[in-house]
């Protein structure tokens, strides 16, 4: 009797073991299923663009609705904001997120700190932004910076055809080199501009058309402003060019302040990019022609697909690539009065 009391003792403390066991494995896999789908999202702050809140937003969004686990970090664009975004990065990296998405605000700064290396099994999605000579780039997730720069140019390009004249002036404002777009944006733009420009019926007063020449240091107001001040020393007194070639709304609106300011009233063809509030005031008064809306809700929308793939371990579908990183682009639209 006393045997067959041990024996059903034991059993039941077997029992209570293998439950114990049971739960304490089921907590370290939710737990392990937490770390999994931990995901950092890095991103400018909105105090330059505001278009950067609106991503914010929208990848939150979609973030949740795929059930990740995201944490955000925003920075100035700014040379003490670019060293912030790296240490965000590292951060992030210690706290154990193995999937981070990106939009650099100096992508020379992130190579530089050689992070992305010497954490081979993180994978790293850019959003908006790539970051080049960097083999540890999985995905990109933007719209094609080149098409914008050709749409803008085509714009440009469709009102010289439609004006009759033979020659027009223009000018071009386009943004920093730490954006690695920047650069993309105007190679898009003068291949089909150069020929123009170098036949003459496009003239740059001013002279500045190589990349060189006509880049900002920053995306903002104050930097168009000042740029077209300078272009504006190349005209008589009260004269301006007939079109200017602005990459972003930020550097339009700056060149609409200048021109102001010198007493311009009647504005040139100003083209521009990301559909921000004040540019659609500025379109809707005939201040500034055009704008390129970049449909910021499908490029989240896309972000978060790649990294819910990656997570998942199941394919992403790309059909284009940017030095040899897979990308996805979103649609963009050129909007005009007639938009609003």
């Amino acid at each position: 009797m006393r045997n067959r009391i041990f024996w059903l003792l034991a059993t039941i403390m077997m029992c209570g073991a293998m439950v114990t066991g049971l739960t304490s494995c089921s907590d370290s896999d939710d737990d392990n299923n937490n770390n999994q789908k931990k995901v950092a999202v890095l991103l400018p702050d909105a105090t330059r663009i505001e278009r950067w809140a609106t991503d914010k937003a929208n990848l939150e969004s979609v973030m949740a609705m795929y059930g990740l686990n995201t944490t955000f970090f925003v920075a100035p664009e700014t040379a003490e904001g670019a060293v912030q975004q790296v240490d965000q990065l590292r951060n992030a990296i210690k706290d154990g997120v193995k999937y981070i998405v990106l939009t650099a605000i100096d992508y020379k700064k992130i190579n530089e700190s050689g992070l992305l290396e010497q954490n081979p099994d993180v994978k790293v999605v850019c959003h908006d932004r790539i970051i080049l000579h960097n083999p540890r780039i999985a995905y990109l997730s933007s719209s094609d910076p080149k098409e914008i720069g050709r749409t803008q140019a085509l714009f440009l390009l469709n009102h010289f055809h439609s004006s009759g004249a033979s020659s027009m002036t223009i000018e071009i404002l386009e943004g920093p080199e730490t954006d690695v777009n920047a650069k993309d944006y105007y190679e898009g733009a003068m291949e089909l501009l150069r020929k123009y420009i170098d036949s003459g019926k496009l003239v740059v007063q001013s002279g500045k058309k190589e990349y060189s020449q006509v880049k900002s240091e920053n995306w903002t107001v104050a930097d168009g402003k000042k740029a077209m001040q300078d272009r504006l020393g190349s005209y008589e007194t009260g004269d301006r060019p007939d079109m200017i070639l602005a990459a972003n709304d930020n550097l339009a609106q700056g060149a609409i302040e200048a021109l102001e300011e010198a007493g311009i009233t009647n504005m040139p063809v100003i083209t521009g990019q990301d559909n921000n509030a004040m540019a659609q005031t500025n379109i809707k008064n005939g201040k500034q022609t055009m704008t390129i809306d970049k449909n910021l809700k499908d490029m989240a929308y896309n972000t978060a697909m790649i990294v819910n793939s990656l997570i998942s371990n199941s394919s992403v579908h790309t059909s284009q690539s940017i030095s040899n990183i897979p990308a996805i682009f979103s649609k963009i639209t050129i909007m005009t009065q007639d938009s609003y």
